[in-house]
């Protein structure tokens, strides 16, 4: 008789995470919140698991209760949001198969005619060119056959044939070019197309297919934020933009700010998740970007690219971030003398950072200055007229989470770098939120006191992005509902005044007018979380000024950019201390130009060769070691400042 193998009672299920794409196979049973965690993915809870904060709601897609999932009833979710699927993650138990939406976590979706086409006056203000002239190209080439009196072998017979069509002396064929050249020089006649990488007299073949089958060849151009990642796809040959797409850093969940992403890399197993977390960010916009088809499998998109046709990437990025893109430590970036391991890298293979596009395509990083002046900086300046203009001294302010300054002009430039956390990127904040449908992106205060805001997509609010916090602390100063330490005044603020466990609150909407059916209040912890943002930007700006012996009225053009939005109101960002108090024509909002930088890098070597110069040129001030930066910042932790005679219109209206 057969002696039988006892059976494991626990049966294994398949939970789908949209909009991220992502898979994890658990045990039924599993906690939903814990699945969520497991597969990498951002959703917080600040209740402890208790099902009584609300924040890891997520929404059913395919499923139903009783047979993939079972849920019990929470306060903190309204039975109109239950009727639509929605349930808390972390009072849920997975029992089948099942689909779930993090609607927290929507990707954000941009037109690559809104970020990339220029007009020849918008070009003429650019410091880098427009001209297409990549380090990768492709050529068409007539490869002989071979005979019994002409038997030299197809790869030198190739490069007899490269050498006359490109001029350079010698070529390297890497081993996926030499599996396919046999192949390649026996169909179609011998017309071979072969991708380049390099421009002097030695060149890389990357890629080698009969000429008919060949595409034209493509780039990424990836910006690596610390809240948000864009990748944009680039014909190579034309410079068009393809499409561009934008979703939510995965490291999140491992913190929000560069210091907490440090810290986590130093926990056992930490590293090597960071480096996965990002990677599989970027690998999924690179989907998303090719009509979201899987970029290795066999087929093609709609558009006829494969990710085979991906051959080149250029990414810019904080210095952190281009640690743990590579797997490196980051901890020496926080530790006195605060020295990185690397500012500036050779070309890579994507392969070797399992990249999903061509695995012999070749990575650009853009070069770091120092610890806390990354890539994404000295990419982003090729986007201002810094580097072109030797007579007007300009500042260029990236107020991301990582807060990065320049001063300067194409004779000297001078940088430094501040922590100023998330809060202007919805991070850190009990209503804040990126950028994106449902977001409340401008707030204004009527004569008779009422709050009116305009929300992204003309949505049913769902919390306040970046700009609109700024408009939302400037009315609440301007119209007497806080003080200029950020607490809030209950009598002013009448029915608007909430108290609430964490302290004081002023209410922004009411639980029926918003989407998740919850109030949008902002508390007098947030408000000072904003406070202090502003302010190490601020205080940031004003030493460096003064380390050349300069004073911002010496400023004729303030660039500014990072996460905050095309609706950044230049009058409430100087109202609350953020800008000084100056002509608002000398300020110029530029978008996202780290992810412009690294697209002007893919498309001309000439780009990249400007970026490698005046980057090693560059006066770094680490601020951590400046003893006058703690009294300027402390200056600054008043709405809009200590010294009101900085602000003086500003100065009437309080």
């Amino acid at each position: 008789m057969t002696k039988r193998e006892p059976q494991n009672p626990e049966r294994v299920v398949s939970v789908r995470f949209m909009p991220f794409d992502v898979s994890a196979r658990v045990r039924a049973g599993t906690n939903l919140l814990e699945a969520v965690r497991s597969a990498g993915l951002p959703l917080k809870t600040s209740c402890g698991g208790e099902g009584s904060c609300g924040e890891c709601l997520v929404q059913v897609v395919n499923g139903r209760a009783g047979g993939s999932y079972e849920t019990r009833p929470s306060v903190a979710l309204s039975s109109e949001l239950a009727g639509k699927g929605y349930i808390l993650a972390c009072i849920t138990t997975i029992t089948g198969d099942l689909t779930v939406d993090l609607p927290h976590f929507e990707e954000l979706y941009i037109r690559s005619v809104a970020a990339f086409t220029l007009s020849d006056d918008e070009a003429t203000t650019l410091s880098g060119s427009t001209e297409v002239g990549p380090v990768v190209s492709r050529v068409e080439l007539q490869v002989p056959p071979a005979t019994l009196e002409d038997n030299y072998s197809d790869l030198t017979r190739l490069e007899i044939e490269l050498r006359k069509a490109t001029g350079a002396e010698r070529f390297t064929a890497g081993y996926p070019a030499l599996v396919r050249l046999a192949a390649a020089v026996r169909q179609d006649n011998g017309r071979v197309s072969a991708t380049l990488f390099g421009a002097g007299p030695v060149r890389d073949v990357l890629d080698l297919r009969p000429a008919r089958s060949a595409g034209p060849i493509h780039g990424i151009a990836c910006d690596i934020g610390t809240t948000t990642i864009a990748v944009s796809l680039v014909n190579l040959e034309t410079g068009d933009v393809v499409n561009t797409v934008m979703g939510l850093n995965r490291q999140l969940k491992c913190g929000e700010d560069i210091i907490s992403r440090i810290n986590y890399a130093s926990r056992p197993g930490g590293l090597a998740e960071l480096r996965g977390l990002v990677v599989g960010t970027i690998n999924t916009l690179i989907g998303k970007t090719i009509d979201g088809q899987a970029v290795r499998g066999p087929g093609r998109s709609d558009r006829g690219i494969s990710g085979e046709d991906i051959i080149y990437a250029s990414v810019s990025g904080n210095t952190t971030m281009a640690h743990l893109l590579l797997g490196v430590d980051p901890r020496y970036i926080r530790e006195e003398p605060y020295v990185p391991t690397f500012n500036r890298l050779p070309y890579l293979r994507a392969a070797d950072l399992d990249l999903a596009i061509n695995p012999e395509a070749r990575v650009y990083c853009a070069p770091a200055v120092g610890s806390y002046v990354g890539g994404d900086i000295t990419a982003g300046l090729l986007a201002t007229p810094m580097l072109i203009d030797s007579e007007r001294v300009s500042m260029f302010i990236d107020a991301g989470t990582n807060g990065e300054l320049v001063v300067g002009n194409r004779d000297w430039l001078m940088t430094c770098a501040c922590s100023a956390g998330p809060a202007f990127e919805g991070g850190g904040v009990r209503c804040g939120m990126p950028a994106t449908t449902g977001a409340i992106e401008r707030v204004s205060v009527t004569e008779g006191g009422d709050l009116e805001y305009k929300v992204i997509d003309d949505a049913k609010p769902r919390g306040v992005c970046g700009s609109g916090l700024v408009d939302l602390l400037a009315e609440l100063l301007v119209g007497g509902y806080i003080d200029r330490q950020g607490k809030i005044k209950a009598e002013a603020a009448g029915e608007r005044f909430v108290e609430l466990e964490d302290g004081a609150g002023f209410l922004v909407e009411r639980a029926e007018m918003t989407h998740w059916g919850r109030e949008l209040v902002i508390t007098e912890r947030d408000i000072t979380n904003l406070i202090r943002t502003k302010g190490a930007v601020f205080s940031a700006c004003s030493l460096l000024l003064k380390q050349v012996g300069l004073t911002f009225d010496k400023v004729d053009a303030f660039y500014i950019a990072g996460g905050f939005g095309h609706y950044l109101n230049i009058e409430n960002s100087i109202r609350i201390g953020l800008l000084p108090d100056l002509e608002r024509d000398r300020f110029h909002y530029l978008g996202n130009t780290s992810l412009l930088g690294a697209y002007m890098i893919l498309i001309s070597d000439e780009n990249r060769k400007m970026v490698e110069d005046f980057s090693k040129n560059m006066t770094y001030v680490e601020l951590n070691t400046e003893p006058s930066y703690m009294n300027e910042y402390t200056g600054s932790l008043f709405l809009p400042h200590t010294d009101l005679d900085l602000f003086p219109s500003i100065k009437k209206l309080l």
